[in-house]
């Protein structure tokens, strides 16, 4: 039997009334899509046509992590536009098109080529952008439920840590990022919250201060081990590959699984 249609069995057997499953794969537009990234979408899909071979309806879902922030420029961008350094720190749906052409944003450039790529495959994503899924607050009420569970969540980080927490640390944690309004970057520090977890006091490294309203300001996103179960819960995974720095005993998967579990009630999916 192949791998896929083993795994197929293991996603019928675990949910077998489901109307349609997910199967799911990601990645941030930091630049040209290469095809190491392709194993995750190829795994995926193999996953999707096995659940079909076996009569079941299921989909592939991509998610553009599009709202992560510039860690770094590419060689090759900036080669093409000397001024992108700039831009560290800001997301990349929101950091202009270095190469001008046509495209809104960074991010769309990138997203373009690979999209295209994948339509000579032949190949229907079920494509998920994460700009325009936070901004438009639809994970407004797990942003908040993510706040109101704080101190959780930095429990479960810390049983995965090696180190012991310094003083001071869980009671000053927020698993939430804020980009700034006046400069886009994420250099934001959250001073205090109210104690129904919906505004907050912060301060960002440009100068700027502010009252952040988490029911209608929406320019937020939360911690990657925190946003990725919450996406679990939200899409209703049922299996989702990943590479080896995800699936490190105490990384990303091991990490986000408990927190899926604990803080958003949801079994995470089979990796």
């Amino acid at each position: 039997m192949h791998w896929s249609d083993k795994i197929a069995e293991k996603i019928i057997k675990r949910n077998p009334d489901k109307e349609e499953y997910v199967c799911a794969a990601g990645i941030s537009p930091s630049g040209s899509i290469h095809i190491g990234n392709f194993r995750d979408i190829a795994t995926s899909l193999f996953v999707v046509k096995a659940l079909e071979r076996k009569g079941k309806k299921a989909r592939l879902l991509f998610s553009w992590d599009e709202y992560d922030r510039i860690r770094k420029i590419p060689v090759n961008v900036a080669k093409a536009n000397s001024e992108m350094e700039q831009y560290i720190g800001v997301s990349y749906v929101d950091a202009p098109n270095p190469f001008g052409t046509k495209e809104t944003s960074y991010a769309a450039y990138f997203e373009k080529e690979f999209q295209a790529s994948i339509d000579r495959f032949g190949i229907k994503l079920d494509y998920r952008y994460q700009g325009e899924m936070n901004k438009s607050g639809k994970y407004q009420a797990y942003i908040i439920e993510s706040l109101q569970k704080r101190k959780e969540i930095f429990d479960i980080l810390d049983s995965f840590r090696t180190q012991d927490a310094k003083e001071g640390e869980r009671e000053a944690y927020y698993p939430v990022s804020i980009y700034c309004p006046q400069c886009m970057r994420d250099t934001t520090k959250i001073l205090s919250l109210s104690d129904d977890c919906t505004t907050a006091e912060y301060t960002c490294t440009c100068g700027h201060k502010g009252i952040f309203d988490f029911t209608k300001d929406h320019h937020c996103k939360l911690a990657w081990k925190v946003d990725w179960p919450m996406r679990w819960k939200y899409e209703q995974v049922d299996f989702e590959p990943g590479g080896k720095d995800h699936a490190s005993p105490g990384g990303s998967y091991d990490t986000s699984k408990v927190i899926a579990k604990k803080i958003f009630n949801y079994d995470a999916p089979i990796f």
